[in-house]
């Protein structure tokens, strides 16, 4: 069975050094015109130096008319590639890929007038946070998709070893994957393969416009956890569409905004699982990776949700049902943990501690966030930060950069592409 330690070599070529996954973890530190800066550097360093086998960032845009939050990196034609360039350098060998998504519905009303997602419906029900999306049309589809494919082109003239497809915690390719939210009746919609293929051509652009042994991951939840939603049923057909797509690594995930079992609230049967007959109660959604290796023909699976112990880690690389362990959120606390994990020396398992549960997702995100702007700028962490200040960070700092840069970034979408080395 591996070990935490072990190599792991993926199919497209691409050597991990390890079985310990950075995973993404929304950053926010772009400046004013989406472009990658200093603090993503230092921070990046630092996750380098912890010891972490593979660096995926947190949610570079593929469209900077809808944005996730206010200051995402927005890899369209007018990043300054060589910025993140100086991203991937900061890592220092260490193989990063970059995390392309588009947040469909789930761009919060600051950013953006008009969120859009594949049928009209009903806003996101978070603190009256998002507004109604109005549904793409087919021509808009098919330029979502072809904005995959130059982001990831973008993301390898930086040097960056490949590429995830975000298609889980509600973001859009999520939202056509899930039935509650996707009714569409032309090719997008319809049955799973109907409801998967905007996902697959996500993909299938990344390859089109990226060369030989350029890594192609994709991020899938496992289920939205809500009634008349994507289903374990739907991820497992969907996770044989991607291994027929010739996907390099698949992340299981899970939830949504409206139903966060990504934090660990609703996972329901997910957290506890049995899996190998090893139990593994930490980890969220461990019941479906097993289901996922089964539908994965020998691609590589890493599992990412609530996983807190070396013991839990080891036990599930024993299962044989997970082969790379994503961590998020502990390395907002202690981006060093890695390093730790691997030498098994004390210290080594995530500290205990709990955080009050303020404005929801929202507030605890955002605690996370802030924890990372401080690495950032050079600073330690603050494990004893107020939730209650980080929650009105999160909504007075997206309500003063959204609505104050709404207008520049729509001219700036406008604009010819900007000079390359030039901001």
């Amino acid at each position: 069975m591996p070990d935490l330690a072990d190599p792991l070599v993926l199919p497209s070529g691409l050597r991990l050094p390890n079985r310990l996954v950075k995973a993404a973890m929304t950053e926010n530190l772009a400046d004013a015109r989406n472009q990658p800066t200093p603090a993503h550097e230092r921070l990046y360093r630092r996750w380098a130096e912890g010891g972490a086998g593979l660096l995926v960032t947190g949610n570079l845009m593929v469209d900077r008319r809808f944005l996730e939050r206010s200051r995402n990196i927005v890899a369209d034609a007018h990043l300054d590639v060589s910025r993140l360039a100086a991203l991937r350098e900061a890592a220092r060998g260490v193989p990063v890929l970059a995390q392309l998504s588009h947040p469909g519905r789930q761009t919060n009303r600051f950013v953006s007038r008009e969120p859009v997602a594949p049928s009209e419906g009903a806003a996101v029900a978070m603190m009256g946070l998002f507004r109604r999306p109005r549904a793409l049309s087919a021509a808009e589809v098919e330029d979502v998709l072809a904005g995959f494919g130059a982001a990831a082109a973008r993301c390898e003239e930086a040097g960056l070893d490949g590429v995830q497809v975000h298609a889980a915690h509600g973001y859009l390719l999520a939202q056509f994957l899930s039935p509650h939210v996707n009714r569409r009746t032309d090719r997008w919609g319809g049955d799973v393969a109907g409801r998967a293929a905007a996902l697959l051509g996500a993909v299938r652009a990344v390859r089109e416009r990226t060369g030989d042994g350029f890594t192609v991951a994709v991020k899938l939840n496992s289920s939205d956890f809500r009634h008349g939603g994507f289903t374990e049923d739907d991820a497992e057909q969907v996770v044989r569409l991607l291994v027929a797509e010739g996907v390099d690594l698949v992340e299981v995930s899970g939830g949504t905004y409206e139903n966060p079992a990504l934090f660990g609230v609703g996972a329901g049967g997910q957290s506890g699982s049995q899996s190998g007959g090893t139990s593994v109660k930490e980890a969220y959604f461990a019941a479906f990776a097993a289901r996922a290796r089964a539908a994965a023909d020998g691609v590589p699976i890493m599992l990412t949700g609530g996983i807190r112990t070396r013991a839990a880690m080891q036990a599930l690389l024993d299962s044989g049902a997970v082969d790379l362990i994503g961590l998020g959120r502990p390395l907002a606390i202690d981006p060093e943990l890695p390093a730790k994990l691997l030498a098994g020396a004390p210290g080594g398992e995530l500290p205990a501690y709990r955080l009050p549960t303020v404005a929801g997702v929202a507030g605890e995100s955002e605690w996370y966030e802030t924890q990372l702007r401080r690495i950032g700028a050079g600073r330690d962490v603050d494990p004893g930060l107020s939730a209650v200040r980080a929650a009105s960070g999160f909504v007075t700092g997206e309500a003063v950069r959204g609505l104050r840069e709404r207008r520049r970034r729509l001219e700036l979408a406008a604009a010819p592409p900007i000079e390359q080395g030039r901001a």
